[in-house]
């Protein structure tokens, strides 16, 4: 009799424990079950829900996604800025280089296409350069002023 009052105590205790337990809970798209002579297969389709229970009795249901900010800048100073100018933009052909109140001397570009790839670099030769785009495809294009090193100036530029 002792023995199975301890039984039925520790089956109730295990019950009732086993009841407070809380498992995964999922938002489904589909599911389904089949079955077949050689056996069966049940899935479901879906993304798991968390649930969150904040101040004032709260419940929010909602996927955790992950995701990434990143902050494209560069290293620029207003008087260098101001000393470059490059027009057309948008251009067809020809995409001219001044260099306004800036010494050209040791400059050169870098064009690049949208995914990053170097197209063309060349060494700026005179304080108005002139740069033949004719040969390329309408796109958007990063070029990129350099002198003995050092970043000067980006521009976005569009050739149609």
């Amino acid at each position: 009799m002792k023995r199975t009052s301890i039984h039925c105590f520790f089956l109730i205790l295990f019950t009732f424990s086993v009841s407070l337990l809380n498992a995964q809970s999922a938002v489904l798209a589909t599911g389904t079950n089949a079955s077949g002579g050689n056996g069966s297969v049940s899935y479901s389709v879906g993304q798991t829900a968390y649930l969150y229970k904040g101040a004032n009795s709260e419940i929010l249901e909602g996927v955790q996604q992950g995701y990434e900010i990143i902050a494209l800048s560069t290293s620029e100073t207003l008087s260098k800025q101001e000393g470059i100018l490059l027009y057309p933009n948008p251009t067809r052909d020809y995409l001219y280089i001044d260099f306004t109140s800036l010494p050209y001397k040791g400059s050169e570009y870098q064009l690049y296409d949208a995914q990053g790839k170097l197209v063309k670099k060349d060494v700026i030769s005179q304080s108005k350069s002139e740069l033949n785009l004719s040969s390329l495809p309408s796109a958007v294009y990063i070029i990129r002023i350099n002198q003995k090193g050092e970043n000067l100036k980006t521009f976005k530029v569009i050739k149609k």
